[in-house]
């Protein structure tokens, strides 16, 4: 009897573990039920602010900015409000808070605030950033940051930079195939929508290279009605007059804020540069979505006057598109690649990894790409049996500017419209207001000027000592630009300043030539000392005397003298320019916050 007791208390014992067991099994995956029921609420929960935010930024576009939010709109799996906030003239704070399944039920909420402005974002991606004139640094010359170049860099005695430098495989100057309309030739031939009944999501115009070689960029000339986003380009073998979309060579992307409503040519460069071979015909191809409010409009020349080539059209993007002869051909211009570029170093020091076709006499602290080298350092030893070093790696694709053309051709065009003025100003004025100015502008010594952007200035912009050009408060987080069409000069101890929130900053922009200028004069020269600022050329060269220290310069071309500092602020990597009472609103990158 003892043993049976004993052997019904084991049992016992068993059942109350299979069944602890089993409630923990049970209690686990209702806990993971949950878990993941909650997880998927707040994902839908995020989604739902999200179209809040993007409904409000439709809104407020379509209404002219007259939008206060909406208490709450169902969608899906729940619903959202929007609340609109005036923070400035040209700002709106925008929260967004996303409901499952509804607000008066909430099981779930996520909230989303960012800020709103009226203009257009520009990424400064590097500290210096150089065209095809390339980098010139002179003894004890420092760049606190990293560098892109489309040209040579030529580094003197204990000249340094601290991050990382790329040279870009060097691009012929001139174009290879370039045709344009003329005024009475050129039409607008609109894409992107329906026009006349044709569904144009496909655009392509055909080529034939005059010279063998890689392909490393097409400029286009367009323009843009409403907010396209940006767009693909493809190069594209022939087949039998057509293009053959199954036969891609190379793709790149039409980059949406360098495109304004008005024409100008903007830069597309293609990452893995495609060789092609002369005398054989090619296309490029645009695809973008159909959409009737916001899209595109490529210059034509009616008279198709380009003979080894035709503009065409499709419906691409359904199963079997047709292509279809536009009568005319697009404005274009296609540039070979082919020159040999290079970092020369004279025992500088790069302090993050070198990028460049040639690496001569230089010590870096990181990592060594290239083609060939002589008297490299890396990491303190050379490069034979060096794991620090790679050898036939390919060049750094070419880089486009920040800011195109058409970018600076539209603040013009704003500024005109504001109001012109004529005549030198030599004074003090408090304020210059937005307009264009035919004449020069000389600032006094310690003369403070508050902008209303944009200025333009048809002549010189020259500071004297201690002079501040600020912007006016009212533009918020956004930032403005002065643009001079000759050159710029400061001297000692001036500032070019923001509204002094972060991440507003005003640019001093030359529209000055160097390139073809055949005395090769500097579009922007820093004198002396402590001159802060930005400053930027697309077609001219910076020159930067001793002790100037800069928070950002873009140029055709950079020279350095002996003790020049130039800092690299993180944020100016996001800048966004007010474009005055017509622009867009647009979300000012850094403002999102996940609550």
């Amino acid at each position: 009897m003892r043993q049976r007791g004993q052997i019904l208390v084991l049992a016992l014992v068993a059942v109350g573990l299979v069944m602890v067991n089993t409630l923990v099994i049970i209690s686990g995956s209702l806990l993971f039920f949950q878990n993941t029921k909650y997880t998927v609420q707040g994902a839908q929960a995020l989604a739902l602010a999200e179209a809040g935010i993007d409904k409000a930024l439709a809104a407020l576009n379509a209404s002219g900015g007259n939008y206060a939010g909406e208490e709450e709109t169902f969608l899906g799996e729940g619903s959202f409000s929007v609340q609109v906030i005036n923070v400035d003239s040209n700002t709106k704070k925008i929260e967004a808070t996303g409901y499952v399944p509804s607000r008066e039920n909430v099981k779930t909420r996520r909230s989303i605030n960012i800020m709103a402005a009226k203009g257009m974002g520009a990424a400064f991606n590097y500290g210096v950033q150089v065209g095809d004139g390339g980098l010139e640094m002179s003894n004890n010359s420092k760049i606190e940051g990293s560098v892109y170049s489309n040209g040579n860099i030529i580094m003197a005695g204990q000249a340094s930079i601290t991050g990382d430098v790329f040279v870009a495989g060097g691009i012929q100057p001139f174009p290879d195939q370039n045709h344009d309309c003329d005024d009475l030739s050129c039409i607008d031939y609109k894409f992107g929508l329906t026009e006349g009944g044709e569904s144009r999501t496909g655009v392509s115009q055909s080529f034939q290279p005059a010279t063998s070689g890689l392909l490393n960029k097409v400029a286009l000339k367009l323009k843009k009605y409403g907010y396209p986003v940006d767009v693909p380009v493809y190069l594209l073998e022939d087949k039998a007059g057509y293009p053959d979309g199954a036969r891609v060579l190379a793709s790149g992307t039409l980059t949406a804020n360098l495109v304004t409503s008005d024409y100008g040519f903007v830069e597309v460069f293609f990452p893995s540069p495609p060789s092609l071979t002369a005398g054989m015909t090619y296309w490029f191809m645009m695809y973008t979505e159909n959409n009737n409010q916001n899209y595109w409009s490529w210059a034509a020349d009616s008279l198709g006057g380009y003979t080894t080539g035709k503009g065409m059209w499709s419906n691409w993007g359904v199963k079997n598109p047709v292509w279809t002869d536009t009568g005319s051909d697009f404005s274009f211009r296609t540039y070979t690649g082919g020159v040999i570029t290079y970092i020369s170093g004279n025992d500088s020091v790069v302090g993050g990894s070198s990028y460049a076709n040639t690496l001569q006499s230089l010590l870096v602290g990181g990592e060594a790409f290239y083609k060939t080298e002589d008297d490299l350092m890396v990491q303190g030893s050379p490069c034979v049996n060096n794991s620090n070093c790679h050898p036939d790696s390919d060049n750094p694709v070419a880089q486009p500017m920040p800011l195109s053309e058409a970018n600076i051709q539209n603040w013009k065009n704003m500024a005109e419209t504001a109001g012109v003025y004529s005549g030198d100003i030599n004074n003090c004025p408090n304020n210059l207001p937005s307009g264009k100015y035919l004449g020069s502008l000389s600032v006094p010594n310690n003369c403070v000027i508050t902008i209303d952007s944009p200025v333009w200035f048809t002549g010189t912009l020259d500071m004297n000592n201690g002079g501040i050009l600020k912007l006016n408060p009212s533009y918020g987080l956004s930032s403005g630009v002065v643009v001079a069409d000759n050159i710029i000069t400061l001297n000692n101890n001036n500032k070019i300043l923001g509204t002094g929130i972060a991440g507003s900053y005003l640019f001093l922009v030359s529209d000055f030539n160097s390139r073809d200028d055949p005395l090769r004069q500097d579009a922007v020269i820093l004198n002396n000392n402590g001159n802060s600022g930005a400053v930027y050329t697309n077609l001219g060269s910076v020159r930067i005397s001793q002790n100037n220290t800069l928070i950002e310069i873009t140029a055709w071309k950079l020279k350095l003298e002996n003790g020049v500092t130039v800092s690299y602020e993180q944020g100016l990597s996001r800048v966004f320019f007010t474009s005055g009472p017509s622009g867009s609103y647009a979300l000012v990158k850094g403002t999102y916050q996940l609550k």
